[in-house]
């Protein structure tokens, strides 16, 4: 009832584009509640056209109705763009240019950028023309990224888009924006020929940086001559690109080369660690040969970084800890490495690299960790010897309490009744 008597109301409205757009909201309300008057709706509407006088209007209405049509998902609504298109051939060039343009903005709000595509082209103001093409482009590049589509239909449309835009600079900041989609594609020779267009040197380093962004992500196979494009392309413009070089080399698997990078480079020990946090997360193989390849004074450098992992205590690190050890001679990263190699219960690795220590700090602070190890497994005996052998009367003085406090422990642990006695017993301060 109240859905008729606002149909009714409509006409009370003194502007028949408003009635118009009136109606057309309504109708798509209607029909997306599945209420067969929307139809009656959108009639009402057709039938205001007749009432506006002025062209433009008129034009603008019939765009109106098949944008809100097509909202409403019916087949009537290119039919209502094609006669609003060809009603606008009778305006002075400017309300055509206008309404074209107004056509594109709908059917891009369509999900529609085919159709609008069609209208754009037609646009005879090359600054509008152009600026409704890269919407259009921007709009397909997001369609086509939201959705699982082949790399050869979305070159296609890609390239159907770029042949309308010859224009400068309008044509180089099509070039960028499609850069990282083709390249993703594997069409690197057809990007390499599409920078080659770019003569502006502030275009030329936005393309570099859509394509330094492609090669960061470490997508892609072969990408030795994209990786020699943005050397090219960084000279041109300029830019100092050896960080993302550094970078870049290691994620692909060219260790050699990203290491001979960063030795050139003031801050190496920052920019070894962003490689080192991006290879772990990539693998540990990629972060072993990495490491391997690195000279001590940098490994110096990202200590921190180093211990950190091996304070995460998981045992899947245990390779690149080992080449870690490998590579290094810093005593506190060895030591580190001892405990690490103690908490994974890889005793003997861990006592190899004791062996290695040569200051009595380093070589008393393992052989207390050393001592702990074998304390918490209950054998007294051999962490003793280890306790002898620590010079650090501090640190062995405390390990000779926590052996004594255990070995009695372990003598009357079973005279306790339940788990709950022996907690509650053992709850001792150290």
């Amino acid at each position: 009832m109240v859905i008729d008597e606002v149909l009714s109301s409509v006409s009370s409205i003194p502007d028949p584009y408003i009635r118009v757009l009136t109606y057309g909201r309504i109708g798509v309300i209607l029909a997306r509640a599945k209420d067969p008057r929307h139809e009656k709706a959108f009639k009402l509407a057709l039938s205001e056209l007749t009432r506006i006088e002025d062209p433009y209007t008129l034009v603008r209405a019939l765009l109106v109705t098949g944008y809100l049509t097509g909202l409403a998902g019916l087949k009537s609504a290119k039919r209502a763009f094609r006669e609003a298109i060809e009603y606008s051939n009778m305006l002075p060039r400017e309300l055509r240019d206008k309404i074209k343009a107004e056509a594109v903005d709908y059917l891009l709000s369509l999900n529609n950028p085919e159709e609008a595509l069609f209208y754009a082209s037609q646009i005879e103001n090359k600054k509008l023309r152009n600026a409704k093409l890269l919407e259009i482009l921007s709009k397909t590049l997001e369609v086509l990224d939201s959705k699982e589509i082949n790399v050869v239909y979305k070159r296609r449309k890609i390239e159907l888009i770029l042949e309308h835009i010859k224009d400068e600079p309008y044509r180089s900041e099509a070039i960028v924006r499609v850069i990282r989609p083709l390249l993703s594609g594997g069409y690197y020779k057809r990007v390499i020929e599409l920078i080659g267009e770019i003569k502006s040197k502030p275009w030329i380093k936005q393309a570099l940086s859509e394509v330094l962004l492609f090669l960061r992500t470490g997508e892609g196979e072969g990408i030795e001559e994209i990786i020699e494009l943005s050397k090219s392309l960084a000279k041109k413009s300029g830019r100092d690109i050896r960080e993302d070089l550094a970078y870049i080399f290691a994620i692909h698997g060219f260790t050699k080369q990203s290491i001979d990078v960063l030795l050139d480079l003031p801050n190496r020990g920052k920019i070894a660690g962003e490689i080192f946090d991006s290879l772990l997360m990539r693998g540990t193989k990629a972060l072993e040969d990495f490491v391997n390849f690195l000279p001590d004074d940098i490994i110096k450098e990202m200590k921190g970084k180093l211990m950190s992992i091996m304070n995460e205590e998981n045992p899947e690190f245990s390779s690149i800890v080992k080449v870690i050890v490998e590579r290094t001679s810093d005593e506190s990263i060895l030591v580190g490495a001892v405990k690490y190699f103690l908490t994974i219960n890889k005793l003997e690795y861990a006592v190899s690299i004791i062996k290695r220590l040569k200051t009595e700090k380093a070589r008393s602070t393992a052989l207390g960790f050393l001592a702990y190890y074998l304390i918490k497994r209950g054998k007294i005996g051999e962490a003793v010897d280890v306790v002898l052998e620590i010079r650090d009367r501090n640190l062995a003085s405390k390990l000779a309490s926590e052996i004594l406090v255990k070995a009695v422990e372990g003598e009357v642990y079973e005279r306790l009744p339940n788990e709950k006695e022996r907690e509650r017993n053992y709850q001792l301060p150290s």
